[in-house]
């Protein structure tokens, strides 16, 4: 992973995003059942192998069905990804900074949860399009902190804020991808304390060739 997963555009603060409402009724179970089989055939085969009479199939909907809900794989595959990265963020924003491991355990809990399309996300699938967005999605949460605790401390940034946001991001990131790897004997809050440990003491205190600051 790298700082580039992430764009240079300004990002929005997250509290300006309204919460998806949930779907219902026949459109949205139709919608469910697509995204649902898209992760499932994306897992199985690879995003470039899937086509959307396999994805129509494994619905069992129809092709008219699909192209009035999404029109193309490729939206369709945003449309999981968009749907999930809100539910993280909106959980992410919630989440007591005190408690053990912070925000970033909230986030692994949630890559615990919904394994299947975190999957999907971190190795790439799409040309690298739902990392892309889910990054970006969480760089929007990220963004809010860093400008809160700036304005709180009443300080300006050493560093350029987007490098800044968008290596944290990049980070948070590659953390879920390698607590996925890792499977179910890791633990949340273990993980998140040793991410937010590096983060705060450098690369050089994690190899152990430095000492933490106080």
């Amino acid at each position: 992973m790298n700082a580039d997963a992430v764009p240079s555009a300004d990002w929005e603060s997250a509290g300006t995003r309204a919460a998806r409402h949930p779907e219902d009724g026949r459109a949205g179970r139709t919608k469910t059942a697509l995204r649902e089989a898209m992760v499932a055939l994306v897992l199985e085969q690879g995003y470039d192998a899937v086509s959307v009479e396999a994805v129509v199939e494994r619905a069992a909907v129809t092709r008219a069905a699909f192209a009035a809900h999404f029109g193309t794989k490729e939206r369709l595959l945003n449309a999981v990804v968009d749907e999930f990265a809100e539910t993280v963020a909106i959980a992410f924003e919630d989440a007591d900074v005190e408690i053990e491991g912070g925000r970033l355990s909230v986030l692994l809990e949630q890559a615990r949860r919904s394994h299947d399309v975190l999957a999907i996300i971190v190795r790439g699938e799409g040309d690298g399009e739902p990392l892309r967005r889910f990054a970006r999605r969480i760089a929007e949460v990220l963004a809010e902190d860093f400008d809160d605790e700036m304005l709180e401390a009443g300080t300006t940034p050493r560093a350029d804020r987007h490098l800044a946001i968008s290596m944290w991001a990049a980070g948070l990131t590659a953390a879920v991808g390698w607590f996925i790897d890792a499977g179910e004997g890791a633990d949340p809050a273990k993980v998140a304390g040793e991410v937010n440990a590096i983060a705060e003491h450098g690369w050089a205190w994690a190899a152990g060739r430095g000492t933490a600051s106080t």
